[in-house]
């Protein structure tokens, strides 16, 4: 469903720390999409030998499958975090879109922004601010139960 938050669902979250948890945890993204192409490309070099490496406690070390290993779990974290985006992007409307392209992947200033997308300072903050916190939601960065939750549903029903 692409609707914006309301500006009283809003009101519990502070856009500054939204802002910096967001751009962390896409720069944390981008290191590890860097890391496993750099351990793709470390598993080519390897030389493949007959002889198995010991470790000084005599054990049989295969640094071609520790690599291989730990460049799955990188892998994992990446589908995973490219399978909530990928929900996450269907729930944005046009304008939520449009601050996403371009504050938080080409993060450009908000000024420039405004510009590009024709809006006012009263209408731009609030569609930045919804899509920064549905980003922070879906990616558990900040607490999604506050009381405004808990009074508009009915756990107990």
């Amino acid at each position: 469903m692409q609707v914006e938050f309301k500006k009283k669902y809003l009101d519990e979250y502070d856009l500054k720390a939204i802002v910096k948890a967001v751009y962390n945890l896409f720069d944390d993204y981008n290191y590890k999409k860097a890391i496993a192409q750099e351990y793709l490309d470390s598993i080519y070099q390897h030389r493949l030998t007959d002889k198995p490496e010991y470790s000084k406690y005599h054990k049989k070390i295969d640094s071609t499958y520790n690599t291989v290993e730990k460049r799955d779990k990188v892998v994992n974290y990446l589908n995973e975090f490219d399978r909530k985006l990928e929900f996450l992007l269907s729930t944005f409307t046009a304008e939520e879109m449009k601050i996403y392209n371009h504050s938080v992947i080409g993060r450009e200033q908000d000024k420039q922004i405004r510009d590009r997308i024709c809006k006012t300072d009263r209408t731009y903050y609030p569609i930045k601010k919804s899509c920064y916190v549905k980003i922070a939601l879906r990616f558990g960065l900040v607490d999604g139960f506050t009381k405004d939750v808990f009074a508009t549903i009915s756990l107990f029903d």
